[in-house]
């Protein structure tokens, strides 16, 4: 990945549809960042201590599943408010879950949003703008098809 593509957006999830949704959904937005789809918590780990070390796979957005089989997204969370290099990382949970007690333990290890799986998806470019993330984010032609 070239730095000029701009910061990627981590995307974890594990059902291969709603990735896809998500990621036409930021592409829809006319947000141009490349996105970095991963399916597991596990994996999500390994590539956030790699952007450490290496700034151009650090991304400028992390949304996340909490409900993962492998490592859940919420360990995937303290690992990333528990880096000083990404403690800062811009995250938003997306969840089967309304309970309120999975929100609440949700925004006590730090998100920045919580939007709940099916329909709230189809919130995220909203959600995406409120975080002020202008500065980072490429901005995509209507036009454009890449």
């Amino acid at each position: 990945m070239s730095q000029s593509m701009g910061a990627p957006i981590l995307l974890l999830e594990d059902e291969r549809s709603t990735a896809s949704l998500i990621i036409q959904l930021i592409a829809g937005a006319c947000i141009a960042n490349p996105v970095e789809w991963l399916d597991g918590g596990g994996n999500a780990i390994a590539y956030l201590d790699r952007s450490v070390a290496e700034p151009a796979l650090r991304p400028v957005l992390c949304v996340l599943d909490v409900s993962l089989p492998d490592v859940s997204g919420l360990e995937v969370l303290k690992h990333i408010r528990g880096e000083p290099a990404l403690a800062d990382l811009p995250v938003i949970v997306l969840s089967g879950s309304g309970e309120d007690a999975d929100i609440e333990a949700a925004y006590a290890v730090g998100i920045d949003a919580y939007l709940v799986k099916p329909a709230g998806v189809h919130g995220l470019p909203d959600v995406i703008r409120e975080l002020n993330l202008n500065y980072q984010l490429l901005p995509r032609s209507k036009h454009s098809s890449a």
